[in-house]
């Protein structure tokens, strides 16, 4: 994506959505948006208005803020592992944190037993 701004709010949008087990038809239409723009958005490929920002924070239930809190393990793929995991499970739902949990888990004995 040419401008990286823009780029890092809709993948913070896309990642948020998601972890919440929306739907673009769903989070489209509590922000009152074309689910079409929705989805060019979130891939990127349209600029946001404040208030378009602020109808979508409000559909995923965060502060307009959490939409440009992107941080620095978020940004830099060679960032520290633990950091990144963490920024990971901010933003997983509750099925996805059990299930990363246990496969972590899983792994772990594996990797004891000789």
């Amino acid at each position: 994506m040419r401008n990286s701004i823009r780029g890092e709010i809709s993948a913070k949008i896309r990642r948020l959505r998601t972890a919440r087990g929306l739907t673009i038809e769903e989070t489209a239409h509590a922000a009152g948006l074309h689910p079409s723009y929705l989805g060019e958005a979130e891939r990127g490929r349209k600029n946001f208005s404040l208030s378009t920002l602020e109808n979508i924070a409000r559909a995923l239930g965060v502060p307009l803020a959490e939409l440009f809190a992107v941080k620095a393990a978020e940004r830099t793929p060679g960032g520290k592992p633990d950091a990144r995991l963490v920024s990971l499970l901010r933003e997983a739902g509750p099925e996805e944190v059990d299930f990363l949990v246990r496969t972590a888990g899983f792994i772990l004995k594996k990797k004891k037993k000789p």
